[in-house]
Parts: C-alpha cells; structure tokens; sequence
C-alpha cells in the first residue's frame, strides 16, 4: 500500500522510474554518431548500386543471345521462323541477316506458292523481299476490286496474262478472298477449267471432295448457269481422278446436286421437317437411275454413307475442317438411326 501510494504521489517520470528495479535493464554501451552515420551511408551507397544495376547474372543468362556472334547458318535458321512483319523489325537490329534473299524467297512461297516471276529469268537476280511488297500489294488491291488486283498482279511481272498461270497463282494461294475470287473467274470459264484440273480427288470421299472443291471455288448463292458449269467440270475430275469405281460423270453430277439439297435442308433452320436417311436414299436412287447410271457400282450403301456424311460434318459447301471440329453430332443412339 505504501509502495503504490508513493507512485501516486510523485510525478509520472518518477513513478515509471521507481517502479523499475535496478538491476533488471542491460546496460547499452552509447555509439558513436560518426559510426551510425558511416553504417547509414554504406546501406544508402548498396541500395543505390542496385537499383542502377538491376540485371542479375541469370537474367543476363537468359538474355537472348545476339544473332551476329552466332554462326551464319544457325542465325538463318533462328529467323526463317518470323513472319514479315517481324523480319522487317529483325533487319533493324540484323540488318544483313534480316534481309538475306532466301529468307524472303520461303516467305514468298509460303503465302504464295507460284507466281510467274519465280521462273522469269529476265530478272535475275531477283529480290524477293521487292517481290513479298509487290504481292502483298497487288493481294490488298485483289481484296478489294478484283479486276484491279489482277491487273496489278500482270502489269508487274508477277503473273503472265495467261490463263493456266493465273489459274496456278490463284490455286497456290490463300491470301485472296474467295468472294473477290469468285467474282473474278466466273466470267473466265478458260481459267475455271485450270482450276478445276490443279486438284486431285483420288481415293476421296464424294461430300469430302465437294467440300475441297468449294474451299478453292466458292460456291455461289444461286443455283444458276454458273453452279451447274461447276458441278459438270468437277464430275469430269471427280471421274478422272477415280476410275476404279465405275462410276459415270451424270451420276456423280446428281448425287453432287443431291448432296447440296440434302445440306441445305439438314442445316437451313427454316426447314423443319428435315428429311429422313430413307427418303435421301429413295430419292437419289430414282435421280440415278434416271440418268441411266449402273445400279451395281452405285447402290443404297453409298447413298447412306452420302447421308451419314453430309449429317456428322454438315454442309459440302463448307470449307473443309477436320472431323473432331466439324462433326455436328459425333454419336447417334441406335434407337434414332432406326429413324433416320
């Protein structure tokens, strides 16, 4: 009690000091204020040094090594793997390796495979980072007023005013659009029979040559003139390419028209009684045999499988996709194909 009020009594400082036993606090020797100053400085000077070097030795490790210093051909083969774009951004910095001419020369016959002016021996040596300008170019122009494109295209050198070599150009490329395409060969029959003739359907399946077909020739939006002179030079290939199954060109013609019908009413959401895998057979049966097709090389077992076909990966019209991606239903239930 008397401890207690004599803390009460005095001031606070003494109060906390009397409290405290002597004896219990360690005794700090004082530092000197020149060496609190000196430890200050050195940690300032080390964090200095590191933010002005802050790459590590593993980061300077992993930085990517300069192509110079590498040996010709394995730097060559570090940049035939950049697009155009990139290449152009490489010469920057490699300027002599990014613009070798076998480098733009794979760049060339990548995104189109033939062009006249690779065989053009009037133009050697020939620069072909000049020739990916120019057929970057003339596509752009293609893409937009197709006439003009391939007026451009001839009036460079590029392609000769011939119809198998445009023919050649336009099957060898993916850089057009096949709308502008269309456009432009369907008032050039001579050039449609090149293109036709530059595919190969061996041993393909009739609605997977259809599809391969109309990736290369868009199909156009009507029936006209222009599909059926389509379908009669793709029948006459369709046939070369496959004698083996004894078919006839007008029977590979009507079942061409029968699998478009049959595409148009499976996947058209207008259509809502869609038909059945017996009505296409009966249908196509009579369509065949009309044209006087030979029952025995084409028989009901094809015109299901031309069904099952068109029913699993959808319409011929389609650019051609793999199975896994274009199957429109990968499994039918037993109970339904009994209804189909």
């Amino acid at each position: 009690i008397h401890f207690y009020k004599r803390i009460l009594s005095s001031p606070m400082g003494q109060a906390l000091h009397r409290a405290v036993p002597p004896g219990l606090l360690p005794v700090l020797p004082p530092l000197a204020h020149d060496q609190d100053q000196d430890h200050l400085s050195s940690q300032i000077i080390h964090l200095d040094n590191l933010e002005d070097n802050p790459i590590t030795e593993q980061e300077e490790e992993e930085k990517f090594p300069d192509l110079s210093n590498l040996p010709p051909e394995l730097a060559m083969n570090v940049l035939k793997n950049l697009n155009a774009t990139d290449l152009c951004l490489a010469s920057c910095v490699w300027q002599q390796l990014a613009t070798d001419n076998i480098l733009w020369q794979g760049l060339c016959r990548t995104q189109w495979q033939y062009a006249s002016i690779y065989n053009d021996t009037s133009k050697k040596p020939l620069l072909y980072r000049n020739v990916y300008l120019m057929l970057d170019e003339g596509s752009l122009t293609f893409n937009s007023d197709a006439s003009q494109g391939m007026n451009y295209f001839i009036t460079k050198g590029l392609v000769k005013n011939d119809p198998y070599e445009i023919a050649r150009f336009i099957h060898g490329t993916s850089s057009l659009v096949k709308s502008k395409v269309r456009q432009y060969v369907q008032g050039r029959q001579d050039i449609v029979e090149y293109l036709v003739n530059l595919q190969n359907y061996a041993n393909t399946f009739l609605p997977n040559a259809l599809r391969r077909f109309f990736s290369k020739l868009e199909a156009p939006n009507d029936r006209g003139s222009y599909l059926q002179r389509l379908l009669e030079q793709f029948s006459v290939r369709f046939c070369q390419c496959n004698p083996s199954m004894g078919m006839s060109v007008d029977s590979v013609y009507v079942m061409c028209f029968s699998l478009i019908l049959l595409s148009v009413d499976l996947s058209s959401p207008h259509v809502k009684n869609k038909m059945s895998k017996r009505e296409f057979i009966r249908n196509t049966r009579g369509a065949v045999g009309a044209e006087g097709a030979v029952r025995t090389a084409v028989d009901d077992d094809l015109f299901g499988s031309l069904y099952d076909n068109v029913f699993l990966r959808g319409h011929v019209a389609d650019q051609e996709v793999p199975l896994e991606k274009g199957c429109k239903q990968q499994f039918v239930p037993g109970y339904l194909a009994l209804f189909l």
